[in-house]
């Protein structure tokens, strides 16, 4: 019995090593012939195969020696253009201007690792305000055929691996992509790597009424496609899928390739209607926010749902996400802002709401002048700036992890630090104020000084809302929009603690419903692409009807970094 035992086991090793002898007559160095270009030998030495055996420490010594050689290399990149822009432009080398390359590139080196470790802490890093060349800015106009556009959001690929001027010109094939949405349930995919050219129209899909479930019941609204309203739209940092909700209660996660639904997952709530997404920077963690006052998490890559995080008083109008495991979240006509620190479980509440009474009381008090006898003498209150009361806060857009900015109804900008519950900073009225409505407009009285009276002096007039607000990660510009005709780009101070307007893009008609920016070019020399969804109507209803001239489309401007 024993020695038939040993046969079995013997047999068994035989075919356990079996394999390994294919292994070795498949390899590729025996008789096949292989071409292998640069990206497959570094896939082949990054494999885990090659580095198995390699314990922790010694991973992260490889890990930090190919940063270091990356750096190295955008560096020497950087030294090179600088070079040869100087041959060309036949400028002589003094004293003065010949400097030691090895110098600026251990300089060059120290400030990217000071903005990677600033990134990582979540703190801004990026101060380009007074680099961007905005008067020089190419701004242009694309006209779509999708009704009133809702939504619009951008893959962004790893930046610095591509240069838009090159684009065509080589075998690169990453691309710079747009997806918007719009209230006739309509999907599209564009491709905006080329700067120079207009979004072009790559794939479209659209919803209907067919796709209407047949059950009654919130589980079983998984139809694949939207048949109402969709009102928001978010890439996915890897860029393999785009996820879609709006008045249907329900999130549908689209292939970028084909436009094809890939998960159908509904909100499984009767009010559930989703109102904005986000994604959480280079992570498959989407964040969602619903009329139903909550804020779903999702983990895209599992097709599934997190957690559900409750607070609001009303609808969750807007979010906004960066790098760590939180999002900041406007409740609308609640008049709050909540920060969720989601692994923790906690929450920061900011209370706006500005009382016009009480505003217009502080400005009499702080411009107020004591007479000689100790009287105190009030300045006419005709002279007082218009004040608005906030009705709604709207908007909102992470600037890093500890600031973000927040939009309202009263046309205020109000600049936020989890440091501090009120505003630190407020631009009332950022887009100006509608246009009196004139006597006869209002008034049907045969007396003109009725009809005066009737205008209440300046009591009627009313500020352009704040309908979208975008920060560039991690830097000290944003933008905002409405529908005054302009996009306006505004510089955080180097303290974080106020902001003021750079400039103006113009030419921008209609209400803005979403901004989004894009960018390439090498590390201090990016050209940026602010691209906004216009229409016209507000996206989550039809109270605006006095834009003039306004159109569906997409507004894109071009801006350049100064040398």
């Amino acid at each position: 019995m024993s020695g038939v035992s040993e046969n079995r086991k013997r047999k068994r090793n035989e075919k356990v090593a079996a394999p390994e002898a294919d292994e070795e007559i498949t390899d590729i160095s025996s008789s096949e012939e292989h071409v292998s270009d640069g990206d497959d030998v570094e896939e082949e030495l990054d494999s885990e195969e090659e580095f198995e055996g390699e314990n922790p420490a010694d991973k992260r010594r490889r890990l930090a020696k190919q940063y270091l050689e990356n750096l190295k290399n955008e560096a020497n990149d950087i030294l090179t253009a600088e070079r040869t822009e100087a041959e060309e432009s036949g400028a002589v080398l003094d004293d003065y201007n010949n400097f030691d390359a090895g110098d600026l590139d251990k300089e060059i080196i120290s400030s990217r690792l000071k903005e990677d470790v600033a990134e990582q802490q979540g703190r801004v890093f990026r101060f380009i305000a007074d680099k961007i060349d905005i008067d020089s800015a190419r701004t242009t106009f694309t006209r779509v055929g999708e009704n009133n556009l809702t939504g619009l959001s951008c893959y962004q690929p790893q930046i610095n691996k591509f240069d838009h001027n090159t684009f065509g010109k080589t075998n690169n094939s990453k691309k710079l992509y747009c997806y918007t949405v719009s209230k006739d349930m309509t999907l599209t995919k564009y491709d905006i790597t080329d700067f120079n050219a207009r979004p072009k129209k790559v794939k479209s899909t659209k919803g209907g009424k067919q796709f209407i479930p047949e059950g009654k019941t919130e589980y079983e609204n998984t139809s694949e496609g939207h048949y109402g309203q969709i009102l928001a739209v978010a890439a996915s940092p890897k860029g393999d899928y785009v996820v879609t909700g709006g008045k249907d209660r329900k999130l549908i996660v689209w292939s970028t390739e084909s436009l094809s639904p890939v998960k159908v997952i509904p909100t499984k709530d009767r009010k559930g209607e989703v109102l904005a997404l986000v994604f959480r920077r280079n992570s498959d963690q989407l964040y969602v926010a619903c009329a139903d006052y909550k804020i779903r998490t999702y983990s895209i890559s599992q097709f599934s749902q997190l957690e559900t995080l409750y607070g609001h008083h009303d609808v969750v109008v807007d979010i906004s996400a960066l790098g760590m495991e939180r999002c900041v979240t406007v409740g609308s006509r609640d008049r709050t802002a909540m920060l969720w620190k989601i692994p923790d479980e906690t929450r920061l509440t900011f209370r706006g709401g500005e009382d016009p009474e009480r505003m217009l009381k502080k400005w009499l008090k702080a411009n107020a002048v004591e007479k000689e006898d100790g009287e105190i003498e009030y300045p006419d209150q005709t002279e007082a700036p218009l004040f608005f009361g906030e009705g709604s806060i709207d908007v909102v857009s992470m600037i890093d992890d500890s600031h973000f900015i927040t939009g309202s109804d009263n046309g205020s900008i109000c600049l936020w630090s989890l440091s501090k519950k009120k505003p630190l900073f407020t631009e009332r009225s950022a887009h100006g104020v509608m246009d009196p409505p004139t006597p006869e407009e209002i008034s049907g009285e045969a007396d003109k000084d009725i009809r005066i009276r009737q205008v209440q002096d300046r009591k009627l007039v009313k500020p352009y809302w704040i309908t979208s607000l975008y920060a560039i990660p991690y830097s000290n510009v944003f933008i905002s929009g409405s529908w005054n005709g302009s996009l306006k780009v505004w510089k955080l101070s180097e303290n974080l603690r106020e902001f003021e307007l750079i400039n103006e893009l113009p030419n921008c008609r209609g209400v803005v419903t979403k901004i989004q920016c894009v960018e390439t070019g090498k590390h201090g020399r990016e050209t940026f692409r602010i691209l906004a969804s216009v229409s016209k109507e507000h996206r989550l209803g039809r109270w605006i009807s006095t834009a003039n001239g306004a159109r569906n489309g997409i507004y894109s401007a071009v801006l350049k970094t100064k040398a």
